[in-house]
């Protein structure tokens, strides 16, 4: 029943059955919106295990890329969604677009990000999640933790195992390395080549902004992720630094 309802989603992206934005109002990665949204529907559901049912945490939902598949998706009777993001415009868009779905919720959260809200009034280590304890089943992350800098990153975590379930699971992507420093790869916007002589588990891309892209060593994020959320971290190479998996961030599963 599982895979169904999945292809019958994705269907659903691919024919146009979904909101989506005005071109110049898409803030979020690259690639076409409704096919994005129907891939990582297609990696919740046979690599994270996603259902149905399950309560939704969407950390960072920007302007519904993720939410147009779990829209098509999740159960209107038994499952649910909540979306939380520092970009008021993205929450906007997103509350009319599917105001027709009481089991959707978005909330904004003036959450101060050096980059993309140098205004936000509350300070990422010190933001709540707004879901009760232990009521979610399936939390994601997608392209977050390439934003934030490791003490955000672990104060995220700690409020990812207060509002999971003892079963739930974080679905995350970000870009991690191997070794002393990242791989050479011949994306621009992916050279990861400033060290910081103060962080050497983390890289930046010269000439860009700190929080533009972030690289973090991987074994250090692994690390930071048993120590705040007391679970191990099963994680798969992207294709950014030739994993043979079709994801192009790398995947973050707990």
């Amino acid at each position: 029943m599982r895979n169904e309802r999945l292809e019958s989603a994705a269907a659903d992206l691919r024919n146009g059955l979904v909101p989506v934005p005005e071109q110049g109002d898409i803030f979020v990665g690259d690639g076409a919106y409704a096919e994005i949204g129907a891939e990582f529907l297609r990696y919740f559901v046979e690599v994270g295990g996603l259902r149905p049912d399950h309560s939704v945490l969407d950390i960072g939902s920007g302007i519904g890329r993720i939410t147009a598949g779990l829209s098509r998706y999740l159960d209107p009777q038994t499952g649910s969604y909540i979306g939380f993001d520092p970009m008021e415009k993205g929450v906007d868009w997103c509350r009319a677009a599917y105001s027709h779905l009481p089991n959707f919720r978005f909330v904004w959260a003036d959450i101060f990000n050096e980059l993309y809200r140098p205004d936000g009034a509350i300070l990422s280590t010190e933001y709540v999640f707004p879901c009760e304890d232990h009521s979610i089943d399936f939390a994601i992350a997608t392209s977050v933790f390439t934003h934030l800098y490791e003490q955000e990153i672990g104060a995220y975590l700690n409020e990812v195992a207060r509002v999971l379930k003892h079963d739930g699971r974080l679905f995350a992507t970000a870009y991690l390395f191997d070794g002393e420093r990242p791989p050479e790869v011949q994306i621009p916007h992916l050279r990861f080549n400033k060290a910081d002589p103060d962080h050497p588990y983390r890289w930046h891309v010269e000439g860009a902004s700190p929080l533009a892209a972030v690289c973090y060593s991987q074994s250090y994020l692994a690390q930071m992720i048993e120590k705040e959320s007391g679970r191990k971290a099963e994680i798969s190479k992207g294709r950014w630094r030739g994993g043979q998996g079709p994801w192009f961030q790398d995947l973050v599963l707990l």
